[in-house]
């Protein structure tokens, strides 16, 4: 729900004006800028477990897009992840960008997670928005030790949630297939494989931002035995001849792209992704085309322009990436007006895993807090404890436009 302060006053709940002087030296930000920020909608709020909170929404001043602060005695507050800018082309980007050394790591193709403790005693899962999410917290908790975040309490772990089985994000990773262990039964010959993984990419400072060298999380993380992303190399920033091999490698593979860091994390990371991540993008987007496809087309296709120019591509490379491309937008898109077209209903599915009724009335609940519209289509109790459920995401504006023009009614610019 969003904050508006003449609600608040008509409804005489004066509890946030009444602390915005604290909230305003916290964050270091004037009173009239916070107002300013209540005012257009760029702060919200939001409840987990009856802990009351404000997110914001996008950034604002210095204060980064999904930061979060907890409306309790210590207004423990937790700094949104810092966007990650993009290299259009590699050269002379990096040339220019970096001061020496690059850190080449693997960006996974998931959702972004900070994971921290507030009150001294919750550890909570955020997504990149600022909302803290049921279904993230449960599951990070069970794929790291969090004795790290008693010893460094002022620290957030950030990382990517990745995997088939996850609801947001859903793309198999065969590096995190896990065998479900049901209630009582110690062994690992279970059946049923949940595919979800944590992978820590960064350790930062939650209130400053301020980011840990590669090497010091490497041993940080490696002494606390949690998973995170390894270099995949470290090399001088002129020599963009391995950056690229590193790409064409894991374009290959079918994976993302590739993070490029300072090891010393003096300057922001940036980000280069793969044909194949663009294919992939489009491909989603023009499912769900009224719903993604704006927004996804155009970034994309310009990154395959200069994709293409940077790897020197010749005649038939270059009409190979074009068939790619058109496949990408066109198939998807025939596809999903042929299923309207037989009243089938357009939905994104996804399976996932909790262990009780609990726990999934809690996740769908902030579904809905979201305003996600969705359908649970399977739902089943295997081995009298873990709940297997899959839930279709409707996207509706795709539904009704298709139907609206296959109907005859006319396109409106």
């Amino acid at each position: 729900m969003d904050i508006d302060i003449d609600m608040l006053k008509r409804n005489k709940n004066q509890r946030l004006l009444n602390i915005l002087p604290k909230i305003s030296e916290r964050l270091n930000i004037t009173e009239s800028d916070l107002k300013n920020a209540i005012n257009r909608k760029i702060i919200a709020h939001d409840t987990y477990k009856n802990q009351k909170y404000i997110l914001f929404k996008k950034k604002y001043r210095h204060i980064e897009r999904g930061t979060i602060l907890f409306l309790n005695e210590n207004l423990d507050y937790i700094m949104g992840y810092p966007k990650i800018r993009r290299a259009m082309v590699l050269d002379p980007t990096l040339k220019n960008y970096f001061i020496d050394k690059i850190a080449i790591e693997e960006k996974l193709d998931g959702y972004n997670v900070r994971i921290a403790k507030i009150n001294n005693t919750e550890i909570v899962a955020i997504t990149r928005g600022g909302r803290i999410c049921p279904f993230t917290t449960k599951k990070a908790l069970k794929f790291i030790d969090t004795k790290i975040l008693n010893d460094y309490p002022d620290i957030m772990l950030c990382g990517e949630m990745i995997g088939l089985n996850n609801p947001y994000v859903p793309y198999y990773y065969p590096e995190v297939d896990n065998n479900i262990n049901y209630e009582g039964d110690t062994s690992d010959n279970s059946n049923d494989i949940e595919n979800l993984g944590f992978y820590i990419f960064d350790i930062r400072n939650k209130e400053t931002n301020k980011s840990l060298t590669i090497s010091q999380k490497g041993e940080l993380l490696k002494k606390y035995n949690l998973p995170h992303i390894q270099p995949i190399d470290i090399v001088n920033k002129e020599e963009i001849s391995k950056i690229k091999e590193i790409i064409l490698k894991l374009d290959h593979e079918k994976r993302e792209g590739i993070i490029l860091k300072d090891p010393d994390m003096v300057i922001n990371p940036i980000k280069y992704t793969t044909h194949h991540t663009q294919c992939s993008d489009l491909s989603i987007a023009f499912t769900y085309m009224y719903d993604l496809g704006i927004n996804f087309m155009f970034s994309r296709l310009v990154r395959e322009g200069y994709q293409s120019i940077e790897f020197n591509e010749n005649k038939e490379e270059m009409e190979q990436r074009a068939k790619e491309i058109g496949e990408s937008i066109l198939y998807p898109m025939i596809n999903t007006i042929k299923k309207v077209s037989k009243n089938e209903t357009i939905r994104e599915d996804f399976e996932i895993f909790m262990d009780n009724e609990e726990d999934l009335n809690e996740f769908l609940v902030y579904l809905k807090k979201l305003h996600i519209a969705y359908v649970i289509l399977e739902k089943e109790q295997i081995n009298n404890s873990i709940i297997k459920i899959k839930i279709g995401r409707l996207y509706n504006s795709t539904n009704d436009k298709i139907k609206s023009h296959l109907n005859g009614n006319l396109w409106s610019d």
